[in-house]
């Protein structure tokens, strides 16, 4: 039998026995080679076509039953963890909501602010002052910071915890309805899924694209969780409302929420109007069009930061996605992220997705979904055939264009640090109740 032995994490055992060695107190650990073969084989559920269809178009066999190497499964996933086979892969895991939901992406981003510093960032680098209303302490911390008279200058925006596509969302400057609201509450916590949100402050400044809001949506994979390898895909799409914007008609969705699904679903909506930009379409506008950024802005400035952002939003997160992990199988995910530039090209996180819009039936998506979604799968299945085989999971060959994030087996270097990613507000952002 081939045997092989390790002291180091980055090869876990598969299939281990253990010797205790007598009158030393140490115990010797052996495992051998599995004999799993992988295929490299994905099964779709019937929710995840647009998946299916990338991956049938970048050459990734597909699999008609539960029996594949990997599960892409876009509803009921929960059921399937009790029943996963022996190194088959799962696209969620059963804790991350701890990233998706607003409310507790809020709280864990807020509890990792208050460690020990990370990379040098704060949370105040990149997400705007929020509060979770359905815990009595923010929901009185927030209430009690407002002006005593209402100002149209102090906007704030209005998030359900667990809704997407950019339903729910409010944006207010006007308290009193609410706060009357909420004080019937007294110190209850709220604990309704469906009426838990978050308030968070308005960017007034977005940068304006052909005088529109705009927003960045971005890819990014966690591959593993030990050792933690997060990647982050350097292509990603911009997305642009369909009215100027003005810090007015705040009800209006075509002018302050920058979602395609409330874009193109709005009675108003022009379907002449181009929605959607690739980032070679932004780095232009931004150096020729504006005068605002060198042409190499993306590439050098923007993306590292997007991956010191996922950086620290992925370490705040690793606890609770470790958390309930399958007793067999294993997980990753692909998720999206939102990002507002402000006028300075500040990045602002606003939001993560589990399921991060994977249609791709125009030009600027067909360009990006495809192979991002490709890659990522084989990174994957190369960081568990070398977990099956018991190799270490140093120098991925399957990465290509995606971008180290965290790699805990190597230091993933970034450049420095433009001074404009810094946050200039000065305050810190209030941390969670325990």
């Amino acid at each position: 039998m081939n045997f092989l032995f390790s002291l180091f994490r980055p090869e876990p055992p598969i299939l281990f026995d253990s010797i205790d060695l007598p009158n030393t107190g140490l115990t010797l650990f052996v495992w051998r080679r599995s004999e799993h073969q992988v295929t490299n084989r994905i099964f779709c559920d019937a929710g995840s076509e647009c998946a299916r269809d990338a991956f049938c178009q970048e050459g990734l066999p597909l699999a008609s039953d539960l029996t594949a190497d990997m599960l892409w499964i876009r509803k009921n996933y929960e059921e399937l963890y009790p029943a996963l086979h022996p190194f088959q892969l799962i696209n969620h895991f059963p804790n991350e909501e701890a990233m998706i939901n607003k409310g507790f992406l809020t709280e864990n981003l807020k509890r990792h602010d208050a460690s020990p510093s990370d990379g040098g960032m704060s949370l105040s680098d990149f997400y705007q002052e929020s509060y979770r209303l359905y815990d009595p302490t923010e929901r009185q911390a927030f209430f009690s910071q407002l002006p005593k008279i209402d100002r149209r200058d102090n906007l704030w925006i209005y998030k359900p915890g667990n809704e997407s596509r950019g339903r729910g969302i409010e944006i207010m400057w006007r308290f009193g309805k609410m706060e009357r609201r909420y004080r019937k509450l007294g110190n209850q916590p709220i604990t309704d899924p469906d009426q838990q949100g978050i308030i968070q402050r308005y960017i007034r400044n977005p940068l304006l694209l052909d005088g529109r809001k705009s927003e960045i949506r971005i890819y990014w994979v966690v591959a593993n969780l030990d050792p933690f390898l997060v990647l982050m895909y350097p292509e990603g799409t911009v997305r642009l409302n369909s009215l100027p914007f003005q810090l007015d008609d705040f009800d209006n969705q075509l002018i302050h929420v920058t979602n395609v699904y409330q874009q193109k679903n709005h009675p108003n909506y022009d379907p002449s109007v181009v929605l959607k930009w690739r980032f070679n379409d932004l780095a232009t506008y931004l150096n020729k069009d504006l005068g605002v950024a060198p042409p190499d802005f993306i590439e050098t400035e923007l993306i590292p930061q997007l991956r010191r952002i996922l950086a620290w939003v992925a370490r705040a997160a690793h606890s609770k996605l470790s958390t309930d992990y399958p007793k067999q199988g294993d997980c990753f995910g692909v998720y999206g992220t939102d990002i507002i530039l402000d006028d300075q090209l500040h990045p602002w996180l606003t939001e993560i997705q589990k399921g991060p819009g994977l249609s791709f039936d125009d030009p600027v998506k067909r360009h990006v979904i495809p192979p991002m979604l490709a890659e990522a799968a084989r990174i994957v299945f190369e960081v568990q055939e070398r977990r099956i085989d018991g190799k270490s999971l140093h120098d991925l060959r399957s990465v290509e264009r995606y971008q180290w994030v965290i790699n805990d087996l190597q230091p993933v270097e970034f450049p420095e640090q433009n001074p404009r990613f810094r946050s200039r507000s000065g305050s810190p952002t209030p941390v969670a109740s325990p």
